[in-house]
């Protein structure tokens, strides 16, 4: 295109490559050399063309290890005690779930590593552990695992929760009410395990979100929720009352 500068001709052929799914989600561009040569450009335009399209979310530069296509987000807003088949189905995204694990325990290491005491959590009891692989659209977005205390819940229909949410089915055959919830979020390098999982490539962190839900005075579920960082963002909205020092 006449007066259209180079670096902009190139940043159009990649984005329609990445629209038209040439270059597929998290994958890498070709090395930098083999886009000049492509391309027929310096270095120095084609950098130009891939800073432009990080800068519109096109594309993740990882320093050392190349160019990759950005995936899709999808968004968990912390203004209010949320559940994830709750937000999105609220946005019109398909919610699926693969249960990947159910048994009852009496601890395991994670529950060991935490202070169940503090947490107010009902002494010498056993624990439904439930794994579930739960997917927006065609996206694996998070592996939760929820543990409930066999005391508040006496059995789990795991047929049930295939299709349904957790929350929703304790809410209508055991009464449940949280009245409290607290929430943890921290960076998470997953294992080889969870990569296969969800699907992604060593190069892509994940988030850790550990929530504590109370029922009054009693702690009725925890959750251990390994995250895609490429796909998953929490957006939390604070207001000041008081004039900040």
């Amino acid at each position: 295109m006449i007066g259209t500068p180079l670096y902009m001709e190139v940043y159009r052929d990649i984005c329609e490559k990445i629209k038209n799914g040439t270059y597929s989600e998290n994958s890498a561009l070709p090395a930098e050399r083999v886009l000049c040569e492509m391309y027929h450009v310096s270095r120095s335009t084609l950098r130009h063309a891939l800073d432009e399209l990080s800068r519109d979310g096109y594309i993740v530069k990882v320093h050392g290890n190349g160019n990759f296509v950005k995936a899709k987000m999808f968004e968990q807003k912390l203004t209010k005690f949320h559940s994830f088949a709750g937000s999105l189905k609220a946005q019109h995204i398909l919610i699926k779930n693969q249960i990947l694990d159910y048994e009852l325990i009496d601890t395991d290491k994670y529950l060991d590593s935490i202070d169940l005491s503090r947490q107010k959590s009902p002494p010498n009891t056993k624990w439904h552990k439930l794994v579930r692989l739960r997917s927006a659209e065609t996206y694996p977005l998070m592996i939760e695992t929820s543990y409930f205390p066999q005391s508040r819940f006496m059995t789990i229909d795991t047929d049930i929760l295939r299709d349904g949410s957790l929350y929703s089915y304790l809410e209508t055959y055991y009464n449940m009410e949280i009245t409290d919830a607290s929430e943890v979020l921290s960076p998470l390098l997953p294992n080889n395990k969870e990569r296969m999982l969800l699907q992604i490539p060593p190069h892509i962190p994940c988030m850790l979100c550990e929530r504590f839900c109370h029922e009054r005075e009693s702690l009725i579920v925890i959750h251990r929720t390994v995250v895609r960082g490429d796909k998953f963002k929490f957006k939390a909205a604070y207001y000041v009352d008081d004039p900040l020092n």
